[in-house]
């Protein structure tokens, strides 16, 4: 754990849940008197705190020094994801997070199982720890739209990652054309696009290759694309 995750985190004193204690004390073996890195997943800041003591098992922090320390991505990805199985979705999560997206937007494609439901909440969960794990100082945004057309209504300019495209490996056209260091892409769900949602893309990137991606697949291999621009 690269540091540990706390809403309040500047606050001069915070205190701790039950959850957050036991694995302080009983998992890291921490001690009273001894510093732990903190963070609000807001503010891009590193606090340091110092364990104070221990009161009705709930642990208290003092604060003991704070420093600018914000994670490092050039490239702020926003995918534009089609609503897919959301088990598969929160799987994918901590990959997503580790190679730095900025933002996804889920969407209702034509192709998406329309009974499907996210959980917002428990995604932001996933974050929050995988954030801790891989040590990014700021949480990945999370929205959800009701459709295809609304999501083209709000980003109106985006590449969809389909066939039939450009090979998305030429880096230099995909630099030329990316405004206020962010990209976007719609990833489409296992079936595709349909006809229709296809007749409205400006820009498509592909792979150019005889292999299919999932979903899932489609948008990892965006995120790491993403890193090298």
């Amino acid at each position: 754990m690269q540091f540990l995750y706390h809403p309040n985190a500047k606050d001069a004193l915070i205190e701790l849940d039950s959850k957050n204690t036991h694995y302080l004390l009983k998992v890291r073996r921490m001690r009273i008197g001894e510093a732990i890195n903190v963070r609000n997943l807001k503010d891009d800041m590193l606090y340091t705190y110092s364990i104070q003591n221990l009161h009705k098992n709930l642990l208290t922090l003092c604060l003991d020094s704070k420093k600018s320390a914000p994670s490092v991505i050039t490239t702020r990805l926003h995918l534009l994801w089609a609503i897919i199985e959301p088990k598969v979705i929160e799987k994918a999560l901590p990959l997503l997070n580790e190679l730095g997206v900025w933002r996804i937007s889920f969407f209702y494609a034509q192709y998406s199982q329309q009974h499907f439901t996210l959980n917002m909440q428990r995604m932001q969960h996933i974050l929050i720890q995988s954030c801790q794990q891989c040590g990014r100082s700021s949480l990945m945004e999370l929205d959800v739209f009701k459709d295809f057309k609304s999501i083209c209504e709000a980003f109106s300019d985006f590449y969809a990652f389909d066939f039939g495209g450009e090979d998305c490996r030429d880096l230099d056209s995909i630099k030329a054309d990316i405004r206020d260091n962010i990209w976007r892409v719609m990833i489409g769900t296992e079936g595709g696009f349909s006809p229709k949602e296809r007749a409205r893309f400006a820009k498509i990137i592909t792979l150019n290759d005889t292999l299919i991606l999932r979903s899932e697949s489609a948008c990892a291999f965006v995120a790491s694309m993403a890193k090298m621009l």
